[in-house]
């Protein structure tokens, strides 16, 4: 059992909170990039926080100490969930907490799994009537040449959108523009997947739009809208756009007219509905550029203006860096208070 002589106790009603980082996922240092703003910014007065970090290897750390599995979550009244990429947001690490009975922040197993893997996401959100891109899933050592080939020849054309199938960060997402590029990409994804997708390039403005429970006085309730600009020579939203300094403009609230917002707005929340996430979620969409004769000939939706859902995060990133914190600022709630509201969401 944990000691909690460890802890600095001050007050007798605080929450003894694990804030879990690190992880075998690419995403690790993201991950304790995360962790160390939850722990700085958890209110003291409330929370009495140790790091529990797992390495790249699946040794368990406490505090910095060494310790197993069977331990790591012993004495906590709740986990911060503090994971990206694989293992901590496909529902593994969730199983895991159920399997030990103990609470923790965010999506469950199933929604967790379902917001990973993003074919099976982009077909739920289909079936509900959201536009998605045209994406092919190819697994690696299968015959996918005549498959690939329709695609990229009859569905759409070039460029294409390479990514591994069950992957946060933009880890691993290439853009080919001809078939030897595609054909590297599809051998460089699938060192980080055995699934790849492909999917269509869509030429718009990219968005993203993060998702409270229990706020604002609505049960689910969306954050100001973020718009992305990528820089600095970047195609899109990529790792070194998302975590470089300079390399992307964030802009929020993102310059839209009312009713595109609230569109944005209500497709975060039914993508969260629709998974079945907690707590809190973020999902990122792309508004496609229309030309005049599309709108002229009536070829465009109207439902929703032509918003393209790319996938839901059910773990954003929590640094000073990320995305959900910047939208949660803007609507009123300094980070410490997202981190109370995320924690009270989970608890509910």
């Amino acid at each position: 059992m944990i000691e909690w002589s460890i802890f600095n106790t001050r007050m007798k009603n605080t929450l003894k909170v694990g804030v879990l980082m690190g992880g075998p996922s690419l995403e690790h240092e993201v991950s304790l990039n995360t962790g160390t703003v939850v722990l700085e910014n958890l209110d003291k007065n409330k929370y009495e926080a140790l790091p529990i970090r797992v390495d790249k290897d699946g040794q368990w750390f406490i505090n910095g100490k060494p310790t197993s599995l069977e331990k790591a979550f012993r004495g906590f009244n709740v986990i911060f969930n503090a994971l990206h990429g694989t293992f901590g947001e496909d529902g593994r690490v969730q199983a895991l907490m159920e399997y030990y009975s103990v609470r923790y922040t965010g999506s469950g197993i199933t929604a967790s799994a379902l917001a990973m893997d993003k074919l099976r996401s982009r077909e739920i959100f289909k079936l509900a009537g959201l536009q998605v891109p045209n994406t092919l899933k190819i697994r690696k050592g299968e015959n996918y040449q005549a498959l690939l080939n329709v695609f990229v020849n009859k569905i759409t054309n070039f460029p294409v959108v390479i990514k591994p199938c069950s992957n946060g960060s933009s880890v691993g997402v290439e853009i080919a523009n001809n078939h030897d590029d595609l054909e590297k990409a599809i051998k460089s994804a699938f060192k980080i997947d055995k699934k790849v997708l492909i999917e269509e390039f869509i030429v718009g403005r990219e968005m993203t739009c993060g998702v409270l429970d229990n706020f604002d006085g609505q049960f689910v309730a969306a954050l100001p809208v973020t718009e992305i600009v990528p820089k600095r020579g970047h195609q899109f939203f990529d790792y070194k756009a998302k975590y470089k300094s300079g390399h992307s403009d964030e802009i929020t609230p993102a310059d839209l007219d009312e009713e595109t917002t609230r569109k944005i707005q209500g497709i975060a929340v039914r993508t969260h509905q629709i998974l079945g996430c907690k707590a809190y979620s973020r999902t990122d969409m792309i508004i496609k550029t229309v030309r005049q004769d599309q709108l002229e000939f009536g070829s465009v939706s109207k439902d929703f203006n032509n918003i393209y859902v790319l996938e839901t995060n059910t773990l954003p990133g929590l640094t000073s860096a990320s995305l959900l914190p910047k939208a949660a600022l803007v609507a009123g709630l300094t980070l410490s208070q997202l981190l109370d509201k995320i924690i009270d969401n989970s608890l509910a």
